[in-house]
Formats: C-alpha cells, structure tokens, sequence
C-alpha cells in the first residue's frame, strides 16, 4: 500500500526542506514527517478556503517509494 507524506520550502530559509507532523508543526527531520495512508487523507490538509491554513502555502504531496 503507497503512503504519502506533505513537504514544502522553509519559511525562514527556502534552500531547507521541512515536513509536516502534524497539527500545526513542521520538522527538517524527514523521519519525523507525518505518514499519510492515503493521498487523498494528505490532500484534504492543503486547502485553505477561509484563510486559516496559511502554514500549508506552497505545500505539495508526495509519493514514498
């Protein structure tokens, strides 16, 4: 079964890959990334409708091997 997990460019240095944790926290450590099960369950954390989810900006899903 694929799992995913959310990664995007550090906010304070944009050459520094960060993961999501969970919640609102974001790590440098890839193996303290959050493990999606699906990629639609990692999906739906993106969306930012009303603005509150500002910490998901330039976000992307990806695919573990």
């Amino acid at each position: 079964m694929a799992s995913y997990h959310i990664k995007k460019a550090s906010v304070l240095m944009s050459s520094v890959v960060v993961y999501h944790v969970g919640g609102d926290q974001w790590s440098d450590d890839f193996s303290e990334r959050k493990i999606y099960t699906s990629k639609a369950s990692a999906d739906a954390m993106l969306p930012n409708e009303d603005g509150t989810n500002g910490g998901f900006k330039n976000a992307t899903v990806v695919k573990e091997e």
